[in-house]
């Protein structure tokens, strides 16, 4: 029985040591000039930025995350499973910069790019790990998201199994869960409280990208005749359109809520409230917004498109599933979370006995519905530490899912997204510079973005047109050389320039000062984007 688990445990790291080689395969020159320059500018501007060891730190959480994304995304259980049990680790490593990058978010204007700083050292530490990575622009992250999921879904299912004999907590957990979705009835269909327009916003998002994933994965033509299969084919590219202008509206629309009260003097909450827009801005403009946004029956029709298109999703794969290897695609399923089981089990016991004074009742004190503080209180340690396991692994799947959003946006590009996501990384490191006055580091490191990009596009077209094999080092090694040469004389040119029309007026507000300063970065790679072609 033990050297069979023994062999099990084997073959399934022997697997998972493949994977990553497999992942990692023959990277291109570029590629290796890539995840360098990533890593040491992400250090060196994260220590000038929040100090050396949260540098690190957040850098190295960003590789751990896309070790363990590259598990998570193999297409055999055993990998997966070995991605689960990785992914625990990798989530709590990550969790720890992305609760204090919040945490400053929340705190003050300057502690908000302090905030975004340790976000954006954590993604360039995940898209430096990601570069070569094939699959990265074929779902992979999407996939890897979902994994995350999955060993979230196997730590809550050990949770359930550990407290279902106690009776107490059965009782309070039937009541919480009432006031739960009577919580969540208010906040998305009711539209009580302030956060009305944020939850408009999520609630378009959600439903517009269910309805898009139902269309893209249902194929509709087959319940027509062939004579009306090209109208048919015009309505759903119709729907397609309107969900893609739903899923930008909704970012615009919360991005809105919380930038709008921060540089205008009417509007004082944050994020912005449908009464506050009504009562503060002019009838035509501030009226019938706050009506849109507070309309329980369109919500409800928002909400009734999310319920179909998730089921109309489900129902499709487990029709593709049934018809092909449905083994096959349960073990797939079920690995992340054996294997997050088995690692979760070391893990809050671990955080249990570290944190044995941990009161999360306290912290819910006030903020959660009573039953659910009652709920809390009843739940033995184990279980406490293991739902913290939980929230980092949602984190984990959260970042991962926002590279695939961003791809959804179309803000990353098609191809070459592991270069595009580090040279973004960077960027906001750059605006993160000017905030704090250092202007010609800026301007360096802004140019220094550019330059990741170029490589890493150059590295992607390499790959895709020659393939891992092909022997391009010499000619990749005269691209590298001509675009850190462009790279740095656009950003000599631009610091001696700065300090040629440099005034001495300075500006106080940091926002307007990340403005103006990001304004002149973009006018920085915009140049160099010439000078490039």
């Amino acid at each position: 029985m033990r050297q069979g688990i023994a062999d099990v445990g084997s073959s399934a790291f022997s697997s998972a040591f493949v994977e990553v080689r497999r992942a990692l395969s023959r990277p291109t020159a570029s590629d290796v000039a890539t995840i360098g320059c990533t890593l040491l500018v992400a250090v060196v501007v994260g220590s000038a930025l929040v100090g050396v060891g949260l540098a690190l730190f957040a850098t190295v959480a960003g590789l751990v995350a896309a070790l363990a994304t590259v598990l998570l995304a193999s297409d055999r259980p055993l990998v997966r499973a070995v991605g689960g049990a990785v992914a625990i680790p990798a989530a709590l490593v990550v969790v720890l910069p992305a609760v204090l990058a919040a945490a400053l978010v929340a705190s003050s204007s300057a502690g908000r790019f302090a905030g975004v700083t340790v976000w954006a050292l954590v993604v360039a530490g995940l898209s430096a790990g990601l570069v070569s990575w094939k699959r990265l622009g074929d779902g992979g992250a999407a996939r890897g998201a979902t994994g995350s999921m999955l060993a979230a879904m196997g730590v809550i299912a050990l949770v359930v199994v550990r407290i279902l004999p106690e009776s107490t907590v059965r009782e309070r957990a039937g009541a919480a869960a009432a006031d739960v979705a009577g919580t969540l009835w208010n906040v998305f269909v009711v539209a009580d409280g302030s956060w009305a327009i944020v939850s408009f916003a999520v609630l378009l998002f959600a439903t517009a990208f269910a309805v898009s994933r139902a269309i893209a994965a249902v194929p509709f033509e087959r319940l027509v005749p062939p004579d009306r299969e090209p109208r048919l084919s015009a309505v759903t590219d119709a729907i397609q359109r309107a969900c893609s202008y739903g899923l930008r509206f909704a970012v615009l629309l919360a991005v809105l809520a919380f930038v709008t009260p921060a540089v205008s003097d009417r509007l004082e909450e944050i994020p912005t409230t449908p009464l506050e827009v009504a009562t503060q801005l002019p009838w035509s403009i501030g009226y019938v917004p706050a009506l849109i946004v507070t309309a329980s029956g369109l919500r409800l029709l928002f909400v009734s498109g999310l319920v179909a298109g998730v089921a109309l999703v489900v129902l499709e794969w487990t029709r593709r599933t049934l018809r092909h290897n449905a083994a096959l695609a349960f073990a797939r399923i079920v690995a992340p979370g054996v294997g997050a089981a088995l690692i979760a089990v070391v893990a809050a016991v671990a955080l249990s006995a570290l944190a044995p004074g941990l009161d999360p009742a306290a912290v819910l004190e006030g903020s959660a519905p009573p039953s659910v503080v009652e709920l809390v209180e009843s739940l033995p340690p184990f279980a406490l530490a293991a739902s913290i396991v939980v929230v980092a692994l949602s984190v984990l799947s959260l970042v991962l899912y926002s590279v695939t959003l961003l791809r959804s946006l179309r803000i990353l590009p098609g191809r070459a997204i592991g270069g595009a996501l580090a040279a973004g990384s960077i960027f906001l490191l750059a605006v993160g510079l000017a905030v704090v006055g250092r202007a010609e580091l800026a301007i360096v490191t802004g140019a220094g973005a550019f330059v990741l990009w170029d490589i890493g596009e150059y590295a992607d077209g390499v790959r895709a047109e020659l393939g891992r094999d092909a022997e391009t080092l010499r000619a990749e090694l005269v691209h590298v050389g001509g675009t850190l040469l462009t790279g740095a004389v656009v950003a000599g040119a631009t610091v001696v320039l700065y300090r040629w029309i440099g005034t001495d007026t300075p500006i106080s507000d940091p926002i307007s000062a990340a403005i103006a300063l990001a304004t002149g970065l973009l006018a920085v790679v915009f140049v160099a984007w010439s000078l490039r072609g």
